[in-house]
């Protein structure tokens, strides 16, 4: 195990807390390069690392005041009925495809990023959603959560803007709610299979939480137009990486 699995840890804080998004993307490979873990229990660990600091950031940032509370609550019930079927299937498939499919997903939400513009509309406690269409994706995100081992955040702030959530910081405080949900369902499935370090991974959730109250108070100071776009490249590098060592 490698000495800069700490830093990197409390960086993937940093990133979940700004972004509302990406902890699972980026601790899926740190535990697999900088810990030597092998795939699926890095993927059964990130999914309580990324519950663990998402708790964190929520409670930081207060996020429980920006909520709409009906949406959030459609999200929830589809995503863990989403998450409880994509854990059975991500604990069956091969790990290479597993691989291959994370790899995919990163490219994809990163060429996202890099073509996003943001929003400045302000928010509206008074919108109405179309609650059918977002059980529909909320479904979808839960069962990649529970496949790939991701808190589904990157997919969760584009569908929140689809669906009208415009405002970042609002965005954010939804996906870092709807992570924990989704995150905890699959990782319960997950440990029904798979055994994990349990002191390895609180130290990553400290580590990363730390980074987490850090994130929480750069969101308020930094643009979000440039961390998006230098996180959006990063991911694309990440995606190419793990693509390189699925076919290895």
């Amino acid at each position: 195990m490698s000495l800069l699995l700490w830093p990197l840890a409390f960086i993937v804080g940093i990133i979940l807390a700004l972004f509302g998004a990406g902890g699972g993307m980026t601790t899926v490979p740190l535990l697999i390069y900088f810990g030597e873990i092998p795939l699926k229990e890095a993927i059964a660990m990130s999914l309580w690392v990324v519950a663990g600091v998402s708790v964190t950031a929520v409670i930081h940032q207060r996020a429980w005041q920006v909520l709409h509370i009906k949406l959030l609550i459609t999200f929830a019930i589809s995503g863990i009925i989403g998450s409880l079927a994509g854990a059975g299937i991500g604990i069956a498939i091969a790990e290479q495809l597993q691989s291959m499919l994370f790899a995919a997903l990163l490219v994809v939400v990163s060429i996202w990023l890099i073509r996003k513009k943001t929003d400045p509309t302000p928010l509206n406690k008074k919108q109405h959603f179309n609650y059918l269409l977002a059980a529909a994706v909320g479904t979808t995100i839960g069962i990649l959560t529970g496949i790939l081992g991701v808190g589904g955040g990157f997919l969760l702030v584009p569908a929140l803007i689809w669906l009208g959530v415009s405002q970042m910081p609002v965005t954010v405080a939804h996906s870092l709610v709807l992570i924990i949900l989704n995150s905890v369902v699959a990782g319960m499935r997950y440990a029904e299979a798979i055994e994990i370090d349990l002191m390895l991974t609180m130290g990553v959730v400290i580590a990363a939480s730390l980074g987490a109250i850090v994130g929480g108070i750069l969101l308020k100071k930094i643009p979000q137009k440039r961390l998006q776009k230098g996180f959006a490249y990063a991911l694309l590098l990440l995606g190419v990486l793990m693509a390189v060592r699925s076919f290895l």
